[in-house]
């Protein structure tokens, strides 16, 4: 069976699975669990990568590195394309994702920091400071209780990846930590043996040090998909205002719902910021009217849709929930 015309079949749907699970789990393992050979797999599996259906990447923690501060930016545009602006917003290191929208809003900038002074300086000198940029608003995450990056337009985004990030730090994280972490942010899949031979040191020292990150927390190895390849053609940044008393329930609510990207908990307009995806626009607004916005507790949504990701540095995430 088939994605649409993507050439997805259930082989490539079983790998992806087992590879958002671990996404170092061998070929041979794959192979066995799969009822298929080693050439298969490996076949498989550079077919998807080429075709950017998906990526096997090092998943970062935004705190575990130092990112103590995320904001949503939500951003009016005068006197300029709204495309135009977003990739100017989008050249920022500290912008993590940006999406044109249709709303109330022309651009949703997700701004990653690790300190008050830094969001500051974002948030009210740099964005404003872009052409074409009018009124900002900020929706400051007071907690995240769901952020993954299970999904992300590969194919729509080949260039993401040279786009600026936010700089990898961390407490108790040394230079050679920071180098293993960015090659597998590279290529995840890639062996303790030819990370060992880039960086001059021994195979046991990579092992060593990839359990150690993953052990604490800082790290996951999953794949990531493409939204494309899966059709998902639809989504949107949704603000929800709760009624009093009702915070807990409703975020518990959010992060249990499937279609959910994002659970974030601010401080601004609403109560709640959340990602959703949906693989059609009429799913997308039942997901919205019908079961958001019908949650007990839930005094109304505000519903920012995405027109296009111009940036989305899929490998920041926030590892709430068990690996």
């Amino acid at each position: 069976m088939e994605s649409g015309d993507r050439g997805i079949d259930d082989l490539d749907r079983a790998l992806v699975e087992r590879l958002r699970v671990d996404g170092r789990e061998t070929n041979r393992s794959l192979a066995r669990a799969l009822g298929v050979n080693d050439a298969t797999v490996a076949a498989r599996l550079r077919r998807l990568e080429a075709g950017g259906v998906v990526h096997v990447v090092a998943l970062t923690d935004m705190q575990g590195f130092g990112k103590d501060l995320f904001a949503f930016a939500l951003i009016n545009v005068d006197g300029r394309p709204a495309f135009d602006v977003g990739r100017e917003v989008a050249a920022l290191p500290e912008v993590i994702a940006l999406t044109v929208t249709t709303g109330r809003f022309d651009l949703v900038a997700s701004v990653l920091v690790s300190d008050r002074e830094a969001l500051g300086r974002v948030i009210g000198e740099e964005l404003p400071a872009v052409d074409g940029v009018g009124a900002v608003r900020c929706e400051l995450a007071i907690d995240v209780l769901r952020f993954d990056s299970q999904w992300a337009a590969l194919r729509a985004g080949a260039s993401l990846a040279g786009l600026p990030a936010p700089d990898l730090e961390a407490d108790g994280v040394d230079e050679l930590d920071l180098a293993i972490v960015r090659a597998l942010q590279r290529d995840a899949r890639s062996s303790n043996r030819s990370i060992a031979a880039e960086l001059s040191v021994s195979e046991g020292t990579v092992r060593q040090r990839v359990r150690r990150l993953e052990d604490e927390r800082l790290i996951r190895i999953r794949a990531v998909s493409d939204v494309e390849a899966f059709d998902y053609t639809a989504s949107a940044t949704v603000g929800v205002r709760v009624r009093g008393g009702a915070v807990a329930e409703v975020g518990a609510a959010l992060v249990a719902m499937p279609e959910v990207a994002a659970v974030v908990r601010s401080v601004g307009e609403f109560d709640f910021v959340v990602i959703l995806l949906a693989q059609a626009r009429a799913d997308l607004v039942q997901t919205v009217l019908g079961r958001v916005q019908a949650m007990p507790g839930v005094r109304s949504t505000e519903t920012l849709e995405t027109a296009a990701a111009l940036k989305h540095v899929y490998t920041w995430v926030r590892l709430v929930d068990p690996a």
